[in-house]
């Protein structure tokens, strides 16, 4: 009997504020959903067993597991760092196994000394319970046992906890020796594991045994100890050379594991090659921005003092036009106090000026001369072409006689400039506005696009994975199989010529006469050779009818998994290649369909580890232990969805799913319609287990940012 949880529950756990009892998730056989949208604590859920199990967590800032330990402080929750002084952070799993109760707790006391946020280690403590008596385990190595080999054994780790581009590794089945790990692992049987090399053993002993009695019994015999001499150095260099061939087929299923552990990333490269283009685009595009909007915000200063449009004359344009007229009034009163008869000219030394030139325009006389100046005439455009002249403001002359002509001077530049000022200012707020708009939606753009390269298997720094290096190794791989390929069929070629030698060899030995007893050992050591022929023979066809009920195991699990899409996604081709399986995904004509999307690729690896479940011995064709995952469901489609969840409870004893596709967060019930029809079919007792919808009920910054839950079906 495996592993059932009963429940999970977290304690000032990231966003999950409060005790145990206030965050606690009740499990039971069969799925259980936890329904959950962006920022509402499903990849933290996820951690939860991550830091029990791994001592890991996942930082979604650096998108990369990092050392639970040295992250104590980010997986606190904030509102217990602001508000409490004394906390303790923590994960609790209770699940049963052969009957017997577990409860197990990783967590990390907090305390605030002098404004100093303190912490302890990860710290465990384990309870067994058993007839409803609980004792505690103290000792450090049975906890872990309990851990890893009660609870999820590590050996079966990789299969029951999944996210994100892990899928992409679910299951290797590269070579022999890969699919016989998995198939033990998973169905719990045995391939011929240890029988071809005891039988080779037995069989390398008899015939030494052999040689070792016939030499005896003919050391007097020169001519046939030279043929023995010969036979000798047959069978080392034979041995020598299969050693050899042994040695280059290790290197060539490291390299076809290599290949395949590459074929996971190399599928997704040219879209993960366009999604860093995106992404350095929008970082020239941030970076152009910011530029932009300093120099804007740099120019306000500049413009309040600029000498040709200054806004710190806003609003000044009617002072000029009372400026205009106190002068005008002043230069009549001057013209009525003259006795001489002298003609008073309006305009000031060094004018005309704009204002009074455009006067002039308009009353169509010269107030220099005192003439007409008709529109159109010599005059009117002349001064029409002084009002069109270049303009240049003096700003060093110092003469008080001349200060009020001056300002007039000086005020007239401004005549058009002034009533502009606040269109000008207007334009430039919406510049600015507009470009921290954009820069708004660049940031946003950015994290999204963060978002889609983790989801192609990049990240953030590409130190990992760049795709310059999985190019080149890959090219590097393909170039260790061509030589290893190359190098195995020549040696190959060698040991079946040595072979025959040795053939011969052993013919021309038989022809000399033995003692009875020698015979005996001779006979013997043949039996031996043919029942290793024989097992040697047979083991290639144990193991191709092997691949041959896992490929129809999977292609049933990948058919109901990819029923209802749209686009077909093909059949499941498994096939061998010596002692290596290559799988792909072939269409109705046998040709090989490339291109699908990551959902159809990881269904393909999902199916295949159904199918080697499903191929378990015995009654009970269950995987015994939870199947948690935080997979990402949307790259699969509602199709994938709602397959998996009819196909997964005939495989999997319990799964845990964290998924944000069945969430709305504009509906009242949270749910979208195909999680409501999802909750349906689990009321109607359709789909066995419980369903969760994660809340948080307001919005708050990571300060106060609380999550809790309801229970829509248990």
């Amino acid at each position: 009997m495996g592993t059932i949880i009963k429940s999970v529950a977290f304690e000032n756990f990231y966003n999950y504020y409060g005790s145990y009892e206030a965050n606690e998730y009740q499990f039971k056989a069969g799925i259980n959903i936890v329904n959950a949208d962006n920022n509402m604590g499903k990849s933290k859920f996820y951690n939860g067993f991550m830091w029990m199990l791994r001592d890991q967590v996942y930082d979604s800032d650096i998108k990369a597991f990092v050392d639970a330990n040295e992250s104590l402080v980010k997986m606190a929750s904030g509102k217990a760092k602001a508000e409490d002084l004394l906390f303790k952070v923590g994960f609790r799993v209770i699940f049963t196994n052969a009957d017997v109760e577990y409860t197990v707790e990783k967590y990390s006391k907090f305390s605030t000394s002098d404004g100093e946020l303190l912490h302890t280690p990860s710290m465990m403590s384990v309870f067994k319970k058993e007839n409803n008596a609980d004792t505690p385990v103290f000792d450090k190595d049975e906890q872990m046992d309990i851990i890893n080999k009660v609870f999820i054994p590590l050996s079966i780790r990789n299969y029951a906890l999944l996210q994100g581009e892990s899928m992409d590794r679910l299951v290797d089945l590269s070579s022999k020796k890969a699919l016989s790990d998995t198939i033990d692992t998973l169905a719990g049987i045995s391939i011929l594991k240890g029988i071809c090399d005891t039988s080779r053993k037995m069989a390398k002993m008899a015939d030494s045994l052999y040689q070792t009695k016939d030499s005896e019994n003919s050391k007097n015999d020169t001519a046939k100890q030279r043929e023995k001499a010969k036979r000798t150095t047959f069978v080392q260099n034979i041995e020598k050379l299969k050693e050899e061939i042994e040695a280059a087929k290790d290197e060539l299923n490291a390299a076809k594991r290599k290949k395949e552990e590459l074929d996971a990333y190399i599928s997704n490269s040219n879209k993960r090659v366009g999604i860093r283009s995106k992404l350095e685009a929008n970082t020239i595009a941030i970076k152009d921005t910011k530029k932009n909007i300093d120099d804007i915000e740099m120019s306000i200063t500049k413009s309040l003092f600029d000498e040709e449009n200054p806004w710190l004359l806003m609003g000044m344009q009617d002072e000029l036009e009372t400026f205009d007229a106190k002068r005008e009034k002043h230069i009549g009163e001057v013209a009525r106090m003259n006795d001489d008869g002298a003609l008073v000219i309006m305009l000031p030394e060094g004018s005309p000026d704009t204002s009074s030139l455009e006067r002039m325009l308009k009353t169509e006389v010269c107030e220099v001369c005192g003439q007409r100046a008709h529109k159109g005439s010599d005059a009117w455009n002349h001064i029409k072409m002084i009002l069109d002249r270049p303009k240049k403001i003096s700003t060093t002359r110092n003469d008080f006689k001349d200060f009020y002509g001056m300002l007039q001077k000086s005020a007239s530049s401004y005549l058009m400039s002034i009533p502009r000022l606040g269109s000008k200012i207007e334009d430039v707020k919406v510049r600015l506005d507009k470009m921290k708009d954009n820069l708004d939606e660049l940031e946003e753009k950015k994290n999204d696009i963060f978002t889609e390269l983790n989801n192609a298997g990049g990240n953030a720094d590409n130190s990992e994975y760049n795709d310059r290096n999985i190019v080149a190794d890959y090219r590097r791989v393909n170039s260790v199989i061509t030589a290893k390929e190359n190098e195995i069929n020549g040696k190959n070629k060698m040991v079946a010529k040595m072979e025959d030698a040795l053939a011969a060899n052993n013919q021309k030995l038989s022809s000399y006469k033995k003692a009875a007893d020698v015979e005996k050992y001779e006979e013997f050591a043949q039996v031996l050779a043919k029942i290793n022929t024989v097992i040697e023979e047979t083991k290639d066809d144990i193991f191709g009818r092997t691949i041959e009920t896992l490929a129809q195991n999977a292609n049933e699990k990948y058919k109901a998994l990819t029923s209802g899409n749209q686009s077909s996604g093909g059949i499941l081709d498994f096939q061998r290649d010596h002692d290596i399986v290559n799988v792909t995904i072939r269409d109705v004509n046998n040709g090989e369909i490339t291109g699908l999307g990551t959902g159809f690729q990881r269904m393909k690896q999902l199916a295949i580890v159904m199918a080697v479940i499903s191929s378990k011995i015995g009654d009970e064709k269950m995987f015994d232990y939870p199947f948690i995952s935080d997979a990402p469901f949307s790259e699969f489609g509602e199709n994938f969805i709602n397959n998996f969840f009819a196909v997964a409870p005939e495989v999997f004893s319990q799964s845990i799913i964290m998924i944000k596709e069945l969430y709305d967060p504009n509906a009242d019930d949270l749910l979208t319609p195909f999680g409501r029809r999802i909750l349906d079919k689990m009321n109607k007792g359709q789909i066995r287990g419980t369903f969760y919808v994660n809340v948080i009920e307001e919005k708050a910054d990571t300060t106060g940012l609380v999550t809790t839950h309801k229970c829509y079906k248990y």
